[in-house]
């Protein structure tokens, strides 16, 4: 094949890949996929795609998911996040957001939109880009990432009532691990509000009662937690504490851990 047909078919297919509908399908309750070539999602909750013998109708209720070929919006957000441009990154995962509702990319845009809002310290706006996450996808409320996310968005937005009330529900229904990250969180509850003590006996209730859930991420948050509010109250076992967090070396504590220990 000459080298002029290569590149043109490399430009075709890169031209096509980044058009929002390069590979758009729609999944039928009974788990069939059906592929176009162009998809749109209509005000009525119905999903018109462009298939080879025409435009196909899939109305409300008949299918499972419809999505649209990733835009390339949402790789400039994520690196817009990862370089702390939390500004660009709002912007983008907002337009991503309106052009593809029910198009899945508004939901795993709608994820990044909360987190980048709760990156520039707009915590308000975190817990509403949840709230609206929740409201047009509710089966995300079932989501860990999301609902955890939520969690750390009324946190930091100091919606104490609140979050403690959803703990609750959490530790009375939820798995042991999502109890010990209640637990965890109670102490994060405590602690912004410098109720130093309250907050330390949250976290060695995490260490000591829930020592049969094995997650270091859980464990070693805990442990740290537990040995810095010990630490503020001049307590002889911080560094126990602290030594213990470094052995969980999954954890994201774990290094700080160390670190007390020099």
């Amino acid at each position: 094949m000459k080298i002029s047909k290569l590149i043109l078919i490399a430009l075709g297919v890169s031209l096509v890949a980044g058009h929002a509908w390069a590979a758009p399908y729609v999944i039928l309750k009974d788990g069939t996929r059906v592929d176009g070539t162009q998809i749109r999602a209509l005000p009525n909750g119905n999903i018109n795609l462009q298939v080879g013998a025409g435009m196909r109708t899939f109305p409300k209720g008949s299918y499972i998911k419809a999505v649209a070929d990733k835009p390339a919006e949402f790789d400039r957000g994520m690196a817009a996040m990862q370089a702390k441009k939390y500004d660009e990154a709002v912007k983008l995962f907002e337009g991503i957001v309106s052009r593809y509702r029910m198009l899945d990319w508004d939901i795993q845009a709608g994820r990044q939109l909360a987190e980048a809002r709760l990156g520039k310290g707009d915590a308000e706006g975190a817990v509403k880009a949840y709230e609206q996450l929740f409201e047009t996808n509710p089966a995300e409320r079932q989501n860990a990432d999301s609902a955890w996310g939520m969690r750390r968005a009324m946190l930091a937005a100091k919606q104490y009532s609140a979050l403690t009330k959803q703990l609750d529900v959490v530790a009375a229904s939820g798995s042991r691990a999502d109890a010990a990250r209640a637990q965890n969180m109670r102490g994060d509850i405590q602690l912004a509000q410098n109720n130093i003590e309250p907050a330390a006996l949250d976290y060695l209730r995490t260490a000591i009662l829930f020592q049969d859930v094995k997650d270091p991420i859980i464990q070693g948050e805990a442990c740290f937690k537990a040995a810095a509010a010990l630490e503020q109250l001049r307590h002889a076992n911080a560094r126990d504490l602290y030594k213990k967090a470094s052995e969980y070396t999954a954890s994201p504590y774990a290094a700080q851990a160390a670190a007390k220990l020099r």
